[in-house]
């Protein structure tokens, strides 16, 4: 199994600048021994109490973290197809292709934040003319030499990466049996498609929470400070829905989706001891 990590993109996600804490995550992870890093396509996100949390832009991110690593792949989950026209996704792609050749994974998505859509004036179209284009973007994609990606549950979206990607992702933290469920949607999406289903490559995020009980809570303590909305975190509730446990207890649970790829979401996702270990511990042991 691959191990990917899901790098700290956020304001709310680092303590000190945003592209220094990127770039050090990066090269932690590539140090450490991950196979891939991974930015996502949000312009900001909206916190539960109205605060706005900026990112930087995916692209131009993604084109400074190849040029800071020599080895891992750098992937997008996922652009918006709803956002970004094709004539800048193909550019986009032959551009990293030549800072980064052979470890571009380009993620496209149908696009769904409403919230980005009307900051910067674009509609968010229909559905059905969403998948259209993104259908589109993977098609004109094919002659970019990039790997390309789809992310999305839905059936629809399923059925898109059964013809036209080379790889699928299920984001973020679903539970194993839905995974494999989705995985099965994607086997037959293929037999409908004449594809060989072992020829569409398929991945996970999970949200990790590593250590003993005691470091964990420290974690949580930490998060906590960050803003007044997370105030409220609690140990035991988190980990109903995310991954914590020891290294070895993660590895395990990790495991069992039976993905070719993992994607880590680090609890503190600037925090690079965990970042180190992680790659030293977890991504070790599945690599094995």
């Amino acid at each position: 199994m691959r191990v990917g990590l899901n790098l700290p993109q956020y304001e709310i996600d680092v303590v000190g600048g945003l592209a220094p804490s990127v770039v050090a995550a990066a090269r932690a992870a590539e140090q450490a021994g991950f196979d891939s890093v991974w930015v996502s396509d949000h312009p900001f996100v909206v916190a539960p109490d109205g605060s706005v949390s900026g990112a930087l832009e995916a692209l131009t991110l993604m084109g400074h973290i190849a040029a800071a690593t020599s080895r891992v792949a750098v992937g997008s989950l996922v652009l918006a197809s709803s956002m970004r026209s094709v004539e800048q996704l193909v550019a986009g792609a032959r551009a990293l292709s030549l800072v980064a050749p052979s470890r571009v994974a380009l993620g496209v998505g149908a696009g769904w934040y409403r919230p980005e859509h009307e900051t910067f004036g674009v509609p968010l179209p229909s559905f059905k003319s969403r998948l259209a284009t993104l259908e589109a973007n993977l098609f004109a994609l094919r002659s970019s030499s990039v790997t390309t990606l789809v992310g999305g549950v839905s059936q629809s979206v399923i059925d898109v990466a059964a013809r036209f990607a080379d790889s699928w992702n299920c984001a973020w933290d679903v539970p194993v049996d839905v995974f494999r469920s989705l995985c099965r949607d994607l086997d037959e999406a293929c037999a409908r498609a004449g594809r060989d289903p072992a020829s569409v490559s398929r991945s996970i995020g999970v949200t990790v929470l590593p250590g003993a009980r005691a470091e964990r809570l420290r974690a949580v303590e930490a998060v906590r400070a960050r803003a007044p909305y997370l105030a409220s975190l609690d140990l035991d509730a988190l980990e109903q829905s995310i991954v914590g446990g020891s290294y070895d207890e993660i590895a395990d649970r990790i495991a069992a989706y039976s993905a070719d790829e993992v994607i880590v979401t680090p609890f503190v996702r600037d925090d690079l001891e965990v970042i180190a270990r992680v790659g030293e511990e977890i991504a070790s042991e599945l690599h094995a």
